[in-house]
């Protein structure tokens, strides 16, 4: 698999992938992360309500923007919703704008904890092929509790879709996270 921005860290395919294809996949997220990055502040700031929006990377910062992924979320799923039956939509995959979404929200929440704890980075996360995220961009220090931040931005989708999660679970979970590596 080369790497996509409407990609789902919930599948196999990476412990299908060989050496060469996890290391393009992940020179691939890492090169276009930057641009990831301004895509989506862009579109934070064109949507009315959140011009004003401070993409400093600072956790604060993750407030708003689990407030602007929620509401996205809502709308896609609203959309999504309204083109399947009844019967589909309990078991509705998400999107490619969603898990696109989903990736640029999820390296945004990685920078924040790497620009915000020195002890931490962005590495590809190897060993054992079993593990979930095998393969995939994690945040950690020195390989201990790696955290892969486009699951968070994953789950934290899902969540907002199926109305388990509430807008300011982002920032919670981020919050949890720095308790645990401290």
């Amino acid at each position: 698999m080369t790497f996509t921005t409407a990609y789902t860290p919930v599948s196999a395919a990476f412990a299908s992938m060989g050496a060469q294809e996890l290391k393009s996949f992940y020179e691939g997220f890492m090169l276009n992360k930057p641009y990831c990055l301004d895509d989506l502040i862009q579109a934070v700031w064109q949507t009315p309500g959140y011009e004003q929006w401070s993409a400093d990377f600072s956790p604060e910062s993750l407030d708003m923007l689990g407030e602007w992924f929620a509401a996205r979320i809502h709308d896609v799923a609203r959309i999504s919703h309204s083109a399947q039956t009844a019967k589909d939509a309990a078991v509705r995959d998400m999107s490619d704008e969603e898990k696109a979404l989903a990736v640029a929200v999820g390296m945004y929440y990685g920078e924040v904890a790497v620009r915000n704890n020195p002890q931490l980075g962005w590495h590809q996360l190897k060993g054992n092929k079993k593990q979930a995220d095998y393969g995939q961009p994690v945040i950690s220090e020195s390989g201990k509790l790696p955290t892969n931040p486009v699951r968070v931005a994953h789950a934290f989708a899902s969540g907002i879709a199926d109305g388990s999660k509430a807008a300011g679970r982002l920032r919670e979970t981020y919050d949890y996270w720095m308790q645990l590596i401290r």
